[in-house]
């Protein structure tokens, strides 16, 4: 009966000393991909200024995904900080808060040149500094 217990103890020990080293390790290992990759990934500054870059390419075809990052804080008077990302060729409509970055995935996008603004603050779409492009070829 006590070699039983002896041995149900070490047995009990060496799962917890396991468990403890699984979760030891966790911080230092890469993340585990939840899908597919995006082929393109892309990096977009929005700000008072405008866009940076105001111009973007892609291929056709490939799944593109774009990282927003919004500098303004919510003090900026005109649209409270808010910046948007808007394609109307392609129904695309992303509203990135103040101070946030934010990945948005396009999906595969046509061939061509598309008209990109943001209509919330800064004299909207008609100022050319809230205007860009984004080409993508086939």
């Amino acid at each position: 009966m006590l070699r039983r217990r002896a041995l149900g103890f070490a047995l009990a020990a060496l799962a917890v000393l396991a468990a403890a080293g699984f979760l030891a390790t966790l911080p230092f290992r890469p993340p585990k991909a939840t899908g597919p990759a995006p082929a393109e990934s892309q990096r977009v500054i929005l700000s008072m200024a405008g866009f940076e870059p105001r111009h973007l390419q892609a291929r056709a075809g490939t799944d593109l995904a774009i990282t927003f990052v919004n500098v303004d804080t919510s003090l900026h008077m005109d649209g409270g900080g808010w910046h948007q990302f808007r394609i109307e060729a392609l129904n695309i409509d992303v509203r990135v808060p103040p101070r946030t970055a934010q990945t948005v995935r396009l999906g595969r996008i046509p061939a061509g040149t598309y008209v990109f603004y943001c209509d919330l603050c800064c004299g909207g779409k008609e100022n050319p500094a809230m205007r860009g492009l984004l080409e993508v070829s086939g």
